[in-house]
């Protein structure tokens, strides 16, 4: 669908928390509409709206389109064809104009309803944000009843909030009171009515089959789509002639659904009909009615619709062809592939990319590796580019499914040592583990043999392959991954591996940390040898005052010392231990500020690698004998930050709950002490807590978060706060907390991660009544929150349950503002997990696997909330997949990737310089 600009976000006033029967009469009696701009609307409330009001269309742009959303382009060049009468498809639509009726002005608010007034009386934008901002205060219980009587107000603005805030409440009386609107005779609020009707669906919304009916009959453009689309949903097959004639003139294919994003779904139109009856459309008129007869034909590909899918396949518009591509690829027999191929291989360029989108869209990996065989061998970079650019796709596509058709694919056509390794990565990459036998192939290969410099098209990102052993460096990392998921398959993986592993990282200059992590996961004994030397070298510690290089020996060190410690070894405990301890003057100072002269660089920076490896070491062996070592070596105060931070980390994994109780109690200790370094141990040990959920220990940290406390601390605070689900007593005085400015951000940060969706909602909905910087700082500290993800996360739903509050926190305005922030933040950290981060960190890979097995085998509630953060996630293969399941697991994979192909468009923030920022100190540590 057609991505479309969103409006800005105007954060607004909020006035304090006042008697909810105070609410409106303030908002009334308000003419404040926040810094010099006014009120902005939800494009999912928008959507019914088309076309415009005059005063909203400035400049004779067109503001809106059929079915609704956000203002749409004009097409480049000028001019406009939106009044065009012609065809539509699933890319365009045609606008058609309307005259909009009169809204009927009335007002509630605080349970106080107000006389009907005239309509220029009626409640100004400002004074409906106002009202909307306070109900947005009040805890979900209490704003049910509040929307319930907007719900039937009939003042348009606060009618249609509130139909959509019941909706995402999954309140029962939401359905009936939109079933009640679909009435009113403005047709603005019978089109949002219509849109949280089809949210619902059936058997919900059934009861709405006869309003919606007779909406019908006195319908306009602006909301007989949704209304259609409504009906669609609910699955009335009376309506299909009329969903047709909708469809032709491409206003179905623009309903948005409920809070913004394309609603159509041609599968839902084919539940209507008979495959029969589509399929007899196959030579219709219109582009887009055969583009859409290719789609349900490729959905429900059958061997009896070849015949129709090869007529469409060689349609001369290309959008109807690559639909009916996907439906051959699927049937699969050579009478169907035969003309797929022939198609794909006379494609020209931009052509054959749309054929393979549609192929990736339609079936998946499966059908992309299909694609291989249609790829032109006349001249070697020609081959290069074309089987380069599916191994991209199938590396973004991420579909677990392509492995038997992959490895068919490879033990069939015998690739090249390059392909073949990235068949193993893509295999790896979805948790495949037949792929580990083509990676330890290719860590085999010597770039410098494998590619000629001559060959130019042998080159990825970072330059020409025979100068970079990247390849390795990922095949490597991907073999750690898997053997980090299937421990039972040691001896398989020793079998493909050890071996050219173990001799890529013994040949080198240094081991690459990617090769240790593999060996340590597969607990190698071949490697074992090797692996106590590097962690504990022979060579002297640098001396005071040694000039550069550093020695490499201590570099290695720190990464062996991490994987000596993995493989848990007991030969190397006590040495592991005894690294805490190699300073061997008790006074010399080689924190960062002390290695700033004195001739201490190369001295201070060997004893902090080792010390940071052997508290890795320890942190991944897990051994509570670690705990005192571990306590008194943070508490020294002459170590360098950065090992004794390691510690701090370590110290999480090691410790047992009376442990965590005691460093509590530490933490409370040091952040109360107002000597700065003091306070740095207590801030150290707030990220111990923070690493692992402890509920007995949460109330002594949120009484730590006072306004002495600097603001670093604050916030490790927070976050020790918010790995924990948050009780009620809790959260009370973390609200009280937000009253002081000196602890809001903090004490807001603990909540939206430690609450649940109401508890973060009104967090943030607290934030109206001040300045556009005072939000803005609320929402770097929250991307700095996700610097590291562990198996705890996952494993204690911490994952699940800030995903669902960044969601809770997207459906709230700050004066009429959608808060998309903390999606585009989070979203952003899931970006950010592609590499090992530490002793029981996840990578995208591990957790991509955990949350299929999770949609798959949990029960209904864990389903539904793994199935939302692979959505989350934007992991479209996982989804397609999962579709395809039985029952619940098959039902909410369906929808959720249908939104995921049809996002709410939005404007992205500039994440750049806080990513920047992650990235740095990721490459310091």
């Amino acid at each position: 669908m057609a991505h479309l600009p969103s409006s800005g976000r105007v954060p607004g006033a909020l006035p304090p928390k006042a008697p909810a029967h105070l609410l409106a009469e303030r908002a009334l009696g308000s003419q404040r509409v926040g810094p010099q701009l006014g009120p902005q609307r939800d494009p999912g409330l928008e959507a019914a709206k088309f076309p415009p009001d005059d005063d909203d269309a400035g400049g004779g742009m067109p503001g809106g389109n059929p079915g609704g959303g956000m203002p749409m382009a004009p097409p480049p060049g000028g001019g406009s064809d939106f009044g065009d009468p012609g065809d539509g498809n699933f890319k365009r639509g045609k606008l058609l104009p309307v005259i909009i009726g009169l809204l009927v002005a009335g007002a509630i608010g605080g349970g106080v309803w107000f006389a009907a007034k005239k309509d220029q009386e009626r409640l100004k934008p400002e004074q409906a944000a106002k009202l909307k901002q306070n109900i947005f205060l009040l805890p979900k219980k209490e704003q049910v009843p509040e929307w319930r009587k907007w719900g039937a107000s009939n003042e348009a603005d606060m009618e249609q909030e509130a139909l959509a805030q019941l909706a995402y409440m999954e309140d029962g009386e939401g359905v009936k009171l939109a079933t009640s609107a679909l009435a009113n005779p403005d047709h603005k609020i019978r089109g949002v009515a219509a849109q949280v009707v089809a949210f619902y669906g059936s058997p919900r919304g059934d009861g709405a089959k006869g309003p919606l009916t007779e909406a019908l009959k006195t319908a306009d453009d602006s909301d007989e789509p949704q209304l259609v689309w409504a009906l669609v949903v609910l699955k009335d097959k009376a309506v299909f002639p009329k969903a047709m004639e909708l469809y032709r003139k491409g206003h179905l294919s623009n309903v948005q659904r409920l809070g913004g994003g394309s609603a159509f779904d041609p599968k839902l139109l084919s539940t209507l009909v008979s495959l029969d009856e589509f399929a007899k459309l196959v030579d219709d008129p219109s582009p887009s009615v055969r583009q859409l007869v290719a789609t349900v034909l490729s959905e429900n590909a059958e061997a009896k619709w070849t015949g129709q899918l090869t007529k469409l396949v060689q349609d001369k518009d290309v959008e109807v062809a690559r639909e009916a591509a996907t439906g051959l690829g699927k049937i699969g027999d050579e009478k169907a592939r035969d003309p797929l191929l022939k198609k794909l291989s006379e494609a020209d360029k931009e052509s054959r990319k749309k054929f393979l989108e549609a192929l990736r869209d339609g079936i998946g990996g499966e059908g992309l590796v299909l694609a291989l065989n249609s790829i032109d061998k006349s001249k070697p970079e020609t081959e290069w580019f074309q089987t380069e650019q599916i191994f991209n796709m199938l590396e973004e596509l991420a579909d677990p499914r392509v492995g038997d058709s992959l490895v068919k694919w490879v033990e069939a056509s015998n690739p090249t040592p390059h392909w073949r390794g990235q068949a193993g990565l893509r295999l790896v990459e979805v948790g495949d583990v037949r792929g580990a036998k083509y990676l330890g192939d290719r860590m085999k290969e010597d770039p410098t043999k494998l590619y000629k410099p001559e060959n130019f098209w042998e080159h990825d990102a970072g330059g020409h392959l025979s100068k970079s052993d990247g390849a390795r460096v990922v095949s490597a990392r991907m073999l750690a991954d898997i053997a980090a998921l299937y421990p039972d398959k040691k001896a398989d993986l020793i079998a493909a591996a050890e071996g050219p592993v173990y001799e890529w990282a013994t040949t080198r200059p240094q081991p690459h940390a990617n090769a240790l992590r593999f060996l340590a996961n597969v607990h190698s004994d071949k490697a074992l040898p090797q692996m106590r030397k590097w962690a504990f070298p022979d060579d002297k510690l640098p001396k005071e005052g040694q000039q550069p290089p550093f020695p490499d020996a201590f570099a290695t060190a720190q990464s062996a010392l991490r994987y000596i410690g993995k493989m848990q070894d007991t030969e190397s405990y006590d040495k592991l231990l005894k690294q805490l301890k190699r300073k061997e003057d008790k006074k010399m100072d080689i924190t960062q500020k002390g290695l700033e002269g004195a001739g201490l660089a190369m001295l201070g920076m060997a004893l902090r690698s080792i010390a940071y490896g052997a508290s890795q070491g320890l942190g991944e062996w897990g051994d509570p004998r670690a705990n005192k070592p571990f306590m008194e070596f943070i508490e020294d105060e002459s170590w360098h930050e950065e090992a004794r931070q390691a510690a701090c980390e370590a110290l999480a994994w090691t410790a047992d709950p009376d442990t965590m109780k005691e460093v509590a109690k530490r933490a409370a200790k040091f952040t109360a002490d107002k000597d700065e370094k003091k306070r740095l141990i207590g801030a150290c040990y707030s990220m111990t807590l923070s690493l692992r959920p402890m509920p007995e220990v949460v109330g002594t940290l949120v009484d730590l978060l006072t306004p002495d406390q600097i603001p670093a601390i604050q916030l490790a605070l927070a976050q020790a706060i918010g790995a924990t689900p948050l009780d009620d007593a809790n959260k009370a005085k973390l609200f009280d907390k937000m009253k002081n400015v000196e602890t809001r951000n903090a004490a807001a940060l603990a909540l939206i991660l430690g609450g649940d969706t109401d508890t973060a909602a009104r967090t943030v909905a607290q934030f109206g009544d001040l300045k556009p910087e005072a939000l803005s700082d609320l929402k770097d500290a929250y991307f700095r929150a996700f610097g590291f993800w562990s198996d705890e996360d996952f494993k204690k739903g911490n994952i699940y349950r800030w995903v669902e509050n960044a969601e809770a926190i997207a459906h709230l305005k700050v004066f009429d503002a959608p808060q998309e922030w903390a999606i585009e933040r989070l979203s952003a950290q899931f970006d950010n997990l592609k590499f090992d981060n530490g002793p029981h960190s996840q990578t995208r890979v591990v957790l991509r696997f955990y949350l299929n097995q999770a949609a798959k085998t949990g029960d209904d509630k864990v389903k539904a909330q793994a199935i939302r953060t692979l959505k989350f996630m934007k992991e479209k293969g996982s989804l397609m997949a999962l579709r395809h399941e039985q029952g619940l697991t098959g039902d909410l994979a369906g929808k959720a990737f249908h939104e995921l192909m049809n996002p709410k468009p939005i404007v992205p923030e500039d994440l750049s310089k806080l990513m920047q920022e992650q990235a740095q100190k990721a490459k310091e540590k």
